[in-house]
């Protein structure tokens, strides 16, 4: 299969449509105290989006990492336009392969991670990597969440808080941006690039009370 290059166009719908969800990013960082200068890991970054209002509103070295080399170049690109070169690194690298010192970040930002590989598996080896009173910020569905409570706390951390997002807010601050804009006739020469949003898009209107997501606010005791 002839591996195709996404136009610029499609990470900027992505990414305007994803900022509808910073909100409640920033809402969570409420929740934390200010650190001076603090090292912080986003796992999982894609195109930055969090990574970017990060740098630009709290500060700090930022770890950026993933696996897909299209969305990094345009968070390289990003980063370049916004002069934050100093402060944010960008790297292709899974993070099951990521070489870094324990007890290092200050921050971990996990959007999504654990959904994908799993919460038990990924949250063991995310918080080895956190320093004690160290901050992990996990946006995750909302599925088994007593679990997950339970086995925060015998890991050693404290929930801090949660900020829950229902099927409401992913529609209102995300798919229904993305369905306009990518229905819009300025995209017609790029629909098919869009198709796993199409479906998505689908699967929320066949089913919204499976849309929902919580932050979970976690320090290392």
């Amino acid at each position: 299969m002839k591996f195709e290059v996404k136009p610029e166009e499609y990470y900027q719908i992505k990414d305007n449509c994803r900022a509808g969800l910073l909100k409640y990013l920033e809402k969570a960082i409420t929740l934390l105290p200010r650190t001076d200068n603090p090292k912080i890991l986003d796992i999982g970054c894609g195109t930055g989006v969090p990574t970017i209002w990060f740098a630009r509103n709290y500060g700090g070295k930022i770890t950026a990492i993933d696996t897909d080399n299209q969305a990094l170049e345009w968070l390289r690109k990003k980063i370049i336009i916004n002069n934050l070169e100093e402060s944010v690194t960008v790297t292709n690298v899974s993070f099951f392969d990521l070489r870094s010192e324990p007890l290092y970040y200050d921050i971990i930002l996990a959007e999504g991670f654990l959904n994908v590989v799993g919460f038990v598996q990924g949250f063991v080896k995310v918080i080895d990597l956190l320093r004690e009173g160290g901050y992990f910020l996990i946006h995750d569905e909302n599925k088994d969440h007593e679990m997950k409570c339970e086995f925060i706390i015998k890991h050693g951390c404290e929930l801090t808080g949660t900020i829950f997002l229902d099927e409401t807010v992913w529609w209102n601050d995300y798919y229904r941006q993305l369905e306009m804009d990518i229905n819009s006739p300025g995209t017609f020469r790029m629909k098919h690039f869009f198709d796993s949003e199409f479906k998505e898009i689908e699967s929320y209107k066949l089913n919204p009370a499976l849309f929902k997501s919580l932050y979970y606010i976690v320090k290392k005791k």
